[in-house]
């Protein structure tokens, strides 16, 4: 069931969005990987994202932008925030929004997002 659930990764940074993109599709998730805001967001128009899954600092358009613009347009999306930092830091909102911080063992990202989605959205 979770191979039709898609997942767009939003993280400039190469080899943590391979690994992650690498983790959800091992766990059966269908993954569109993106290195900024705005490749986040023609994606997502693209091919509209079951979760979306991103990085705080990003060139372009930052997470926190990136979110902005996704709620005004699908205001019940959940939203992962992957960061290493502390300083502004989005709102945990209870099944929208949830910040993992990095580093974070590979199963965590795929509890979460069971966690926002439900446990029938993975293996």
């Amino acid at each position: 069931m979770s191979a039709h659930v898609h997942v767009i990764v939003a993280d400039d940074e190469i080899l943590v969005a391979t690994t992650v993109a690498d983790i959800l599709e091992e766990a059966g998730y269908r993954v569109t990987v993106t290195h900024n805001g705005l490749e986040a967001l023609e994606a997502e128009r693209r091919d509209p994202a079951d979760l979306l899954l991103t990085d705080l600092r990003m060139p372009r358009l930052d997470g926190i932008a990136l979110i902005g613009r996704i709620r005004a347009q699908r205001p019940e999306l959940p939203i992962v925030v992957m960061t290493g930092y502390s300083e502004s830091l989005p709102v945990t909102e209870p099944g929208r929004l949830v910040v993992l911080r990095k580093p974070f063992a590979p199963d965590a990202v795929v509890e979460t997002i069971r966690s926002l989605l439900g446990p029938a959205s993975g293996r």
